[in-house]
């Protein structure tokens, strides 16, 4: 026995469409975004299943499937998209509103770590593992764990004690701010057009 759609199914897609400007009911289930996620192997809810989920009104088991926090944001499934559906602003959507919703984050360390690997690409230029580990661990009141795994990888020189900036750090900083000026200028403009 199949869900109906109804009203009430249709309310999570509907207010992420107001949310995101995407249409999650344009969703046809081919498969193409999973089949190119290079995270899927990680997810319990695929990207086509997660497509499926808004559209059927599933929002607990959404969040709980951790798909949201699992992304690792390449836009691949938008690539992929047959029908052209950013996938992706519909993922950062459902972050943003399960934190207004308050629902619970099995991943809570997925956003800490999101805002401290951009913080370091933006004062290095590029990845610093061994910064992101010690700041992640910091964030979650973890500081000693997986120490051991450290002495060896420095050992073998897989781990940089100290960062090297990369050349070009300026740009790549303008960069990152004109991405984060359009990125909220579209977001104004989804808002004051109801999301369409």
């Amino acid at each position: 026995m199949g869900i109906a759609f109804s009203k009430e199914n249709l309310k999570l897609a509907r207010d992420l469409e107001a949310l995101t400007g995407e249409k999650a009911l344009l969703c046809v289930q081919c498969k193409k975004c999973t089949l190119g996620c290079p995270s899927a192997y990680a997810m319990k809810m695929k990207p086509h299943e997660l497509m499926r989920a808004v559209q059927l009104g599933l929002p607990e088991e959404i969040v709980w499937s951790g798909t949201i926090w699992v992304c690792l944001s390449c836009e691949t499934c938008n690539t992929r998209c047959p029908q052209g559906i950013n996938i992706l602003r519909l993922i950062n959507g459902l972050r943003e509103w399960s934190k207004e919703a308050d629902y619970y984050n099995p991943y809570p360390a997925v956003p800490a770590l999101h805002r401290i690997f951009m913080a370091l690409v933006k004062r290095f230029g590029k990845a610093y593992p061994l910064g992101l580990a010690l700041l992640a661990h910091l964030a979650m009141l973890t500081p000693f764990k997986d120490l051991d795994m450290a002495s060896p990888m420095l050992r073998r020189g897989k781990l940089k004690l100290f960062p090297r900036k990369s050349r070009g750090v300026k740009e790549l900083r303008q960069v990152m701010a004109r991405i984060g000026k359009l990125e909220k200028e579209q977001s104004v403009q989804v808002q004051a057009h109801g999301g369409h």
